[in-house]
């Protein structure tokens, strides 16, 4: 296994979610540790072109910093917030997210599934 990662390499991404006017996002998945812990960790580079993603609730939370690129941000009913490289946002459990990707962005994500 390797430990050295770049969130630049887009080797073996797969599609991921699709924006409302049908533009293509990717994932890439960079770790998985699925060791003797309560909780599984998982880390992945989303890769996105510009438009709106809306997010469903899910049963854990995500941490992502922002790599490139710039989006509006929205968790759950807070406020729109205009995030891009190095800012880090945090999904907590049971909340929606929406991204509105204004030009090419990238992430790299971080969840931890609790049991």
């Amino acid at each position: 296994m390797s430990i050295y990662w770049n969130v630049k390499d887009d080797t073996g991404r797969t599609a991921a979610a699709v924006a409302e006017n049908g533009a293509q996002s990717y994932r890439r998945m960079i770790w998985e540790d699925q060791g003797d812990s309560a909780a599984a960790v998982k880390a992945a580079v989303w890769i996105a072109e510009p438009g709106v993603y809306p997010y469903p609730a899910r049963a854990l939370e995500e941490t992502f910093v922002v790599i490139e690129g710039e989006a509006d941000c929205r968790i759950g009913a807070g406020e729109t917030k205009r995030i891009g490289p190095g800012t880090i946002v945090v999904v907590p459990k049971g909340e929606t997210a929406w991204l509105d990707v204004l030009t090419p962005f990238r992430k790299f994500a971080m969840v931890v599934p609790k049991p």
